[in-house]
Parts: C-alpha cells; sequence; structure tokens
C-alpha cells in the first residue's frame, strides 16, 4: 500500500504567513484609533476616513502602480508608493468632478478604477503579487513600531496641543488659513482666493485639494479631516516611502528600518510634552510640506528605477511625470530638488562615457518644463523672494546677539549683512552661528558623506542622490522668502539624506563578519553618543548678554561642546579598538548612526527642559484668540450660508481690536472656520502683500491691504451703512451676509433697519442682505 501525505485540513503554515506579517501593523491602527478617541474625534468619523483612504486612495493607487510598473514583491511598500500614486489618481478625479458641479459624487472616480480593474480581464491580475518577495518579520516590525510613534507623538502631542474649532480660545493661523482654502477647494476650479472673493487662489494648494477630496467623499467636517484626520495616513505613508527609497538605493532591506527609525524616534519627544509642530521633516502646520515631500520621494524611487536600474516599461514614465507634478504642485522646493538630482548624474554619465542616455535628456527636460508650469499656475506664495547668500542664518538663535544685525528678510543686499560689515567681530559670530546651524541640520548634511566613499563616487546613482542634495541645500542658503520658506528646500531633502546615508551604511555592514552582534553595539553606542551630543549642543541656557565677545563666547558654548567632544572621542576610538576588538570596523557605522540619533536625543532633552516651565497642553496666544462667541457665530455662518455665498467681515485683523495702520492681517475667521469667501479678510498671505516685504520699514504681516477699496467699503457698511453702501456690496461683490464683530470695531445700529439680522451671538451680529 502507498501512503500519500495528504495536506491538514484548516489553514496551513504557508496560508497563515499573510495573517500573521499583517498582524504588527494592528499596533499602528490602535495606537491611531486611541490617540484620536483622546482628541476628541467620534470612531465613526475615523472608521469612515479609514475606510476613505483604503478604498478609495491606497488600492486603486496600488491597482494602478502595479499595471503602470510592477508590484514591489511585498504589500507594505506597494502600500506606500501606491498611497501617492491614488493620492494623484484622485487629485485628477477632483479637479474633473469639482470643474461639472459633481463633487458630492466624487466616491464614483474610485469605485470606477475599482470597477475596470475587477472587470477587464488584463487588468484582474493586478489584485495580486504575481512575483511575491516579502520582506523579513524584522522589517514589518520595525516600520510598524515607527508608525505607532509617530502616531502616538502626532496624536498625543500636536493634535492635542491644537483645538479644532470651537474647543479653543486660539488657533494657530497657518491653520485656519489652510481650513479656508480647504473650504474653498470643495467648491470651485478654478479655486478663487477666499479672502478676496472674485479674484484666484494663488497659492500651492495641491493638498488642501487632497483634504477638500476626502470631504467631498466622506462628508466629514473640514475641520475633523484638517485638524485631526488628513495627516496620520500621510505619517504612515511617508515612513514607507522613506524606507522603500533607502532599500531602493541601497540594496538592503534593513536600512528601511533605520531610516524609519531615524525619522520616528524625533517624535518621542511629543509623549513626554505637547508640541506646536512635528519634528522635521513632516508637518501639521504645513501640509504643502508633507505632502510634497512625499510626492517627491515617490518621484525619486521611480527615477532610479528609470534611470539606473535596466529596462522599465514605458508606463513608468506616466508615473514619474504625475507625481512628480503633483509634489511641485503641492510645493516649490520639490522639482528644483529632483532636477537638480536628475541633472548632476546626467553631468556625471556625459563626463565619464562622452554621451549622454536619451531617458537622462527626456527626464530632466520633463521635470524642468513641470518646474515652470507649477512655477506660473499653483506655486504660489513665492513673492517677495530674493537672493542672498545665508540669509536663512539671520532667524538662527544667537546670531543678533553674536552679530548686532537686526535686518530683516528681505533686505540686506546679496550677501548675508554680518559678513559684508567689515568688522571682525560681527563676521566671526556669523560663521560660530553658521556652524551651529550646520550641526542642527547634520541630518540633511549627513548624506554628503558619498563623497568620502570611491566606489559610490563612480556610480551615477550617487550623484543623483548628491544632486537632489545639492540643490536642496543651494536653495535653503541662496533663497531669501519673507518668511523662512526656504527652510523647506532642506526639509525636503531628508528622504534623500536619509537613502544616501543607509547606502552608506549598507556598504559598511558589508565589511562586518559577526552583523547581529555589531548591530547591537552600534544600537548602544548612537544612542548614548546620540544623547551625549544632544546634551553638549544645550550647554548654556544663559541669554547672551554683556559685550559682543561676551556674547559670541555664550553662542559658541554649544558648538564648542560639540567640537570637544568629537575630538575626544576621535582620539578615545583607536584606544576602544584595542581593547574591545569587537568594535574594530565599526567606526563608519557608530558615526553614521549617531548623526541620526542626535535629533530624537535632542528632542527628549528639551522636553523634559521644557516641561519644568509648565508649557500649556494646548495652543493658547493673546495674540492669536478668537473669543468662543466668535468661533460659534462663524459655525453658525457655516450651516446656514451657501456654499458660494459671499460674506462683508471686519475680522481681518489680529489680535481682535480697534483696527490700526499696520494690524497683524492674519484673521481668518469667517474663510477659515466659517468657509465662505469674504469681500476681504487676512490678506498677509497674498502674493500681492508678500511682495511689500520691508516697504516702510514693516513686515509683509503688518502691511496696508492691496485692497484698500474693500476695506473701505466693509468698514463703512458695519460702521455707518446706508442703503447705497449695502447695495454696492451686494451688485459689485455679491455680498449676502454680513458678519459684524464687535471685538474688531464699532458697528452701527442701523444695521437693524436696513438688513436682517439672523443670528447674536454676545458681541457678534450675523446679517443678511435681501433685496
Amino acid at each position: 500500500m502507498t501512503l500519500v501525505d495528504l495536506p491538514p485540513t484548516g489553514r496551513t503554515a504557508r496560508s497563515a504567513r499573510p495573517a500573521l506579517r499583517l498582524l504588527p501593523w494592528l499596533l499602528p491602527l490602535l495606537v491611531a484609533l486611541v490617540g484620536l478617541l483622546t482628541v476628541d474625534v467620534p470612531f465613526g468619523a475615523v472608521l469612515r476616513y479609514a475606510l476613505y483612504f483604503a478604498a478609495c486612495v491606497a488600492l486603486p493607487g496600488i491597482l494602478l502602480l502595479r499595471a503602470l510598473w510592477r508590484s514591489t514583491g511585498n504589500w507594505a511598500e506597494d502600500f506606500g508608493l501606491g498611497s501617492v500614486v491614488g493620492i494623484t489618481h484622485q487629485l485628477l478625479g477632483w479637479a474633473l468632478f469639482t470643474l461639472i458641479g459633481w463633487q458630492s459624487a466624487l466616491v464614483v472616480w474610485p469605485a470606477l478604477t475599482l470597477v475596470l480593474f475587477a472587470a477587464v480581464p488584463g487588468l484582474r491580475r493586478h489584485w495580486r503579487i504575481a512575483e511575491p518577495d516579502p520582506l523579513p518579520p524584522a522589517w514589518t516590525w520595525g516600520l510598524a513600531g515607527a508608525a505607532a510613534v509617530m502616531l502616538a507623538g502626532a496624536t498625543h502631542g500636536v493634535l492635542a496641543y491644537h483645538p479644532m474649532p470651537p474647543d479653543g480660545t486660539a488657533y494657530y493661523p497657518d491653520l485656519l488659513f489652510h481650513l479656508s482654502m480647504v473650504n474653498e477647494l470643495t467648491r470651485a476650479v478654478p479655486p478663487e482666493l477666499p479672502q478676496v472673493a472674485g479674484l484666484s487662489l494663488d497659492y500651492h494648494w495641491f493638498a488642501n485639494a487632497d483634504m477638500a477630496a476626502a470631504v467631498d467623499i466622506t462628508k466629514l467636517s473640514p475641520i475633523v479631516v484638517l485638524y485631526r484626520l488628513w495627516l496620520l495616513p500621510l505619517l504612515v505613508v511617508g515612513l514607507l516611502v522613506f524606507a522603500t527609497f533607502a532599500r531602493t538605493v541601497s540594496r538592503a532591506w534593513w536600512t528601511g528600518v533605520l531610516v524609519a527609525a531615524a525619522v520616528a524616534a524625533p517624535q518621542l519627544s511629543l509623549l513626554i510634552g505637547t508640541g506646536v509642530d512635528l519634528a522635521p521633516p513632516f508637518s501639521l502646520l504645513s501640509p504643502s510640506q508633507t505632502f510634497g515631500m512625499l510626492a517627491g520621494t515617490a518621484a525619486a524611487v521611480f527615477l532610479v528605477e528609470l534611470l539606473f536600474r535596466g529596462r522599465q516599461p514605458r508606463s513608468l514614465w506616466v508615473l514619474v511625470l504625475t507625481v512628480a507634478v503633483v509634489g511641485g504642485g503641492a510645493k516649490p522646493t520639490i522639482l528644483p530638488i529632483l532636477v537638480g538630482a536628475v541633472g548632476l548624474s546626467a553631468l556625471f554619465v556625459l563626463l565619464r562615457d562622452r554621451q549622454l542616455p536619451r531617458r537622462f535628456v527626456a527626464a530632466a527636460v520633463m521635470l524642468a518644463a513641470a518646474g515652470v508650469g507649477t512655477m506660473l499656475t499653483v506655486a504660489g506664495s513665492t513673492s517677495g523672494s530674493g537672493l542672498q547668500l545665508l540669509a536663512i542664518v539671520k532667524l538662527q538663535v544667537g546670531y543678533r546677539a553674536a552679530t548686532g544685525d537686526a535686518t530683516p528678510a528681505g533686505e540686506g543686499g546679496l550677501v548675508l549683512p554680518a559678513l559684508t560689515s567689515g568688522q571682525v567681530l560681527p563676521v566671526f559670530g556669523a560663521f560660530v552661528v553658521v556652524a551651529l546651524m550646520l550641526v542642527g541640520q547634520a541630518v540633511a548634511l549627513a548624506g554628503v558623506g558619498l563623497l568620502g566613499r570611491g566606489e559610490l563616487r563612480r556610480d551615477p546613482l550617487g550623484w543623483f542622490l548628491l544632486g537632489g542634495l545639492i540643490a536642496g541645500w543651494a536653495g535653503f542658503l541662496l533663497v531669501d522668502h519673507p518668511s523662512a520658506s526656504e527652510s523647506y528646500f532642506v526639509r525636503s531633502v531628508v528622504p534623500i539624506s536619509l537613502a544616501a546615508v543607509a547606502w552608506m551604511a549598507a556598504r559598511l555592514v558589508r565589511e562586518i563578519v559577526d552583523r547581529r552582534r555589531a548591530a547591537v553595539v552600534v544600537g548602544l553606542l548612537a544612542a548614548g553618543l546620540g544623547l551625549l551630543y544632544a546634551v553638549a549642543q544645550t550647554v548654556t541656557r544663559t541669554a547672551p548678554r554683556g559685550s559682543q565677545l561676551d556674547r559670541i563666547v555664550l553662542v559658541a558654548r554649544p558648538l564648542v561642546a560639540v567640537l570637544v567632544v568629537t575630538v575626544v572621542l576621535v582620539l578615545l576610538w583607536p584606544v576602544a579598538v584595542k581593547q574591545w576588538s569587537r568594535l574594530a570596523g565599526l567606526g563608519g557605522i557608530v558615526a553614521l548612526v549617531t548623526v541620526l540619533a542626535v535629533p530624537a536625543a535632542a528632542g527628549v532633552v528639551h522636553s523634559v527642559r521644557a516641561s519644568d516651565s509648565h508649557r500649556s497642553q494646548t495652543f493658547k496666544s493673546a495674540h492669536w484668540r478668537v473669543h468662543p462667541d466668535e468661533a460659534a457665530a462663524a459655525l453658525w455662518l457655516a450651516r446656514h450660508a451657501g456654499p458660494t455665498d459671499v460674506v462683508a467681515s471686519n475680522t481681518y485683523c489680529r489680535p481682535a481690536g480697534p483696527q490700526l495702520p499696520g494690524c497683524d492681517a492674519r484673521g481668518y475667521i469667517v474663510s477659515g472656520i466659517a468657509g465662505r469667501r469674504t469681500v476681504i479678510e487676512g490678506w498677509a498671505y497674498t502674493q500681492q502683500t508678500m511682495a511689500r516685504q520691508g516697504a516702510g520699514g514693516k513686515r509683509y504681516t503688518n502691511q496696508a491691504s492691496p485692497w484698500p477699496d474693500r476695506v473701505a467699503i466693509t468698514t463703512e457698511a458695519l460702521a455707518a451703512p446706508t442703503p447705497e453702501i449695502l447695495r454696492r456690496l451686494r451688485d459689485q461683490y455679491g455680498v449676502r451676509w454680513l458678519y459684524a464683530d464687535l471685538y474688531d470695531g464699532p458697528v452701527s445700529p442701523r444695521l437693524d433697519e436696513l438688513t436682517v439680522l439672523r443670528h447674536s451671538q454676545d458681541r457678534v451680529r450675523i446679517y443678511e442682505l435681501t433685496r
């Protein structure tokens, strides 16, 4: 008799593996759920948004990724890259549906994609991974753990610190500004400027359009989407895309874990104390930075595959172009960095081979054209920018004390004023502050270490990474933006620098025999040294005082401490290697990982010290205070006014009070909280105002309105109304509502006779203009 080895009934070990690989991802899901519930987001809203992101963004994007290119071989990396592709796909659908007024039916767009892939026989295969190449469990647990840290820090620290309207007493102005754009982008393509009804919105608004699409599909409040939900899945997607980029460059799976840990670890400080924002390079306060950086990094992954990994399907060009355009439309810093990466690698290939493959030329031309196109259309808020070498240094801690220079942004010539003063001490003080700045940006700078590795210098991929780093640092060090937005250049190159560090680390690890033991030793040493450097950078909390030389000495103390620690370690390392032979060959990898560990250690040290000051657990600011009745009245207006109704309001300045010349024009109560277009509201972030940075010795935020006629008619309509004035508001600006705020100026009782009082909330009156 022949015995046949039949498979056991039930789930086999092979079929159980996919479920086991999903198990680690329950951790970040649970952390996100608990975190959102603690900041008062209903469970139903969390579930609705999670289903939306999975079914309407990630899944269509994964299918399109595989159809236009291929699968990465595992679902996690497919989810990261596919989500970016899905966002790109969704933006196209949002634009089409909103243009024809069907935005309320936008869910049809992703549904059609899913139906297409289910119905067409040639597309059905993309629901599965044809050639699975799963990553080790250590990678999965590492990424899931990093995601859990990111989500815990975001919910416990940043989201909890920023209350949603009307739950707080103050709101960070940039969030209300973004909220105004989200509301606008749910109703019009091309969008109008919410603060100046009838003018086109000149801003890099793609991130806000993505939020608007989420609002259209989920039917959740724009406030909940912006303040609570939109950021969290993008943090996970960001970690996955960064890790995929590192693995693509280094061809070592564990480098993805290293990069994810480097990005997530600094968020640990948010578990100790609250914070106004996430640790760079991610940001809640600048959705465009987070959104653009993810798209730019995904485009870099596709470019590496296209330029350096052999023959690829032609359809990959579609992904490169569309994702890069989305990145450039979200943040003007992204496309110059990609152009620099492709351009420098192309130059290297040309010099080496005396010829240039057409794919390099095509990629460079395509990206440059996309850069020009986005700059001319959706890259607003760049007005007022100029060129000044090291302009960003003016905003570094200690610069004014060390140099005596108080030159504001946008002024001072082509070189940092302290360097052209002709005096020794200001020049020396400026160099001290520059050095401190470079130490603080070590993670974004570390990738330049590729130049020290001969075998990597001979690889065009190395020059691709260096080109991106050089372009980003050039923007950081040369551009002079009125609001210091050149800092987004260096934030945007962090993923490139991390990938370069990962590549160098992978090369160094290949020379190590006992890698597991080395990993433990390197981790412990890097953690300890990172803490040592973090403490060294905070050796003094004394405000600089005394003579200029005394101030320079005080400012320079952290730099001196860092240099002393470095010199001592360099001198002691050979002695330590002689004592413990297992340290041999680990010097380079310890140095690299220590650089990545310092931001996390510094964040923890800072949070521990800040906790001594009993900082408020929520954002509070007298300057940015919004009174409860102002917020409640704005929400009433949001419920009762039509989506395209125009409002005349006197809330354009902060803090609330009599509107004097030179007020801070970042008031967004009506355009933000109410989400309605206004005749005039906060004009600070308009191109017209930013272009006047420094005029009359005033910062752009305190410049007079570029539309004085709108300010005049609004003031007259509320303080001294006449039938003629109100008729002009209706006929010339399409005004239907008056939001009369007694905190911001006088309101005439005649409005009760000339209009209809619809709502009264303590010191706020809302009137309707009727014909």
